[in-house]
């Protein structure tokens, strides 16, 4: 219903209210009210309760309207608690609850990637460099792996990715595209340097019959086994 059908509304259950009222009134043994006085009460209950409807109306309207806000801005809200500010991929805590939904599938491959030599990029060029490069390798996984991976920052520069749906040939593939596209990055520094990143990927298939923390140390003793070896590389897990 419109503003204006809800003001005229109101103002029609006003008059109707008035107008019934007198009547009974008038009904009563010498309260016989005057027929004039009808169309007196009519115009002074329209007079009055016009003004009244329009700021009821009014009111509940922005009521309505600062709740849409308010519901509006607690999602925004729920879902930027999710979102790593940094690098636009999950939380550690977002990518917990998201993959472990998912963990009890028979076709779930967890991957851990850890950014070579990280602590350098910090040193040797400053902590905006290091933030320059962690938002990169974000953006890089991101367009890697397409929306139906469940990548997130587990902390510092390590992130994990959840892939669902594919073989043990397709989760190693799409972990070397997720490695070659993190080498291709060429990230510039504050200084005006070029600089390069590469990274150690851990991967390992999911268990349904053990905690998924089982199945991400896996993943995570493979990427240890890939920095160990030389670095820039996958390891499967044992």
């Amino acid at each position: 219903m419109g503003t204006k059908q809800k003001i005229a509304a109101c103002i029609g259950i006003s008059v109707i209210g008035t107008v019934v009222i007198m009547a009974i009134v008038s009904a009563i043994p010498g309260m016989f009210i005057p027929p004039r006085y009808f169309v007196v009460g009519i115009f002074c209950a329209g007079s009055l309760s016009t003004p009244v409807c329009l700021l009821l109306t009014r009111q509940a309207e922005e009521n309505q309207r600062l709740r849409e806000q308010l519901e509006q801005r607690v999602a925004e809200l729920a879902l930027l608690a999710q979102i790593d500010g940094l690098t636009g991929l999950l939380t550690r805590n977002a990518f917990f609850d998201r993959a472990t939904a998912l963990h009890d599938q028979t076709d779930t491959w967890f991957l851990l990637i850890d950014i070579d030599h990280f602590k350098k990029f910090n040193d040797d060029h400053g902590h905006q460099a290091g933030d320059a490069v962690l938002q990169a390798v974000g953006q890089a996984i991101r367009e890697a792996l397409g929306p139906d991976a469940i990548c997130g920052r587990m902390g510092g520069e390590e992130f994990a990715i959840c892939l669902t749906g594919c073989d043990g040939t397709h989760a190693k593939r799409r972990a070397e595209h997720v490695r070659a596209s993190i080498q291709a990055l060429r990230v510039r520094a504050p200084s005006g340097r070029i600089v390069r990143a590469t990274a150690s990927i851990g991967l390992s298939t999911g268990d349904p019959a053990v905690p998924i923390e089982v199945s991400l140390h896996r993943a995570d003793l493979a990427m240890y086994a890939a920095k160990t070896g030389g670095r820039n590389q996958v390891r499967l897990a044992a």
